[in-house]
């Protein structure tokens, strides 16, 4: 009898050592989504931007605009690339012509010494509201010509030179705004 209550003791102990950082894993914090919310009022009041981070193979983030009531809007979604993981910088509303546009601006973190390179990749991304197909839903598109215009580019060393990219903030984007010339069509 004595026998068989060690060896179940140490069939126990080797269990726990086995599937014990298993159940760990399965438990652990990064296999869930985490989700922050920041006021923005684009539609309607009170609204928010929903930032959902999902830390799973490959990383992204997945950008929403939600109201008091849970109606969901979708933005956009950003995925990891290589060892890069998306990171929203920015998040602000602008009128365009008199037509309220959402900004993000997302960034990437690269750091490849075989390339001699090490800094961080920007995205601006422009949308504008657009009403439903007769449902009456607003949803956004993405302005492809504004996003254009502010575009993407690498700030820190690339291939071993210095590089710098202008809009890496809102305030610098915000500062574009005032000089483009208001006969500019920026509608989607």
């Amino acid at each position: 009898m004595k026998n068989i209550v060690v060896l179940l003791l140490k069939a126990s102990v080797v269990a726990t050592l086995i599937f014990g950082p298993i159940f760990a894993l399965a438990q652990s914090p990064f296999s869930q989504p985490t989700t922050e919310r920041i006021r923005i009022d684009f539609f309607r009041i009170p609204e928010w931007i929903e930032i959902t981070k999902k830390e799973e193979i490959p990383e992204n983030i997945a950008i929403n605009i939600v109201d008091d009531e849970q109606m969901k809007i979708h933005v956009a979604d950003f995925i990891q690339d290589g060892e890069a993981i998306p990171d929203l910088m920015s998040v602000f509303k602008n009128n365009v012509n008199s037509h309220p546009t959402l900004f993000l601006i997302i960034k990437w973190h690269y750091y490849l010494p075989g390339a001699n390179t090490e800094g961080d990749y920007y995205e601006v991304h422009a949308y504008g509201a657009t009403s439903g197909a007769g449902n009456g839903v607003a949803s956004l598109t993405e302005n492809k010509r504004l996003s254009e215009h502010f575009g993407s580019g690498f700030e820190g060393k690339k291939e071993g030179s210095v590089v710098h990219f202008r809009f890496k903030d809102a305030a610098s984007v915000r500062h574009d705004l005032l000089l483009i010339e208001p006969s500019r069509d920026q509608t989607p």
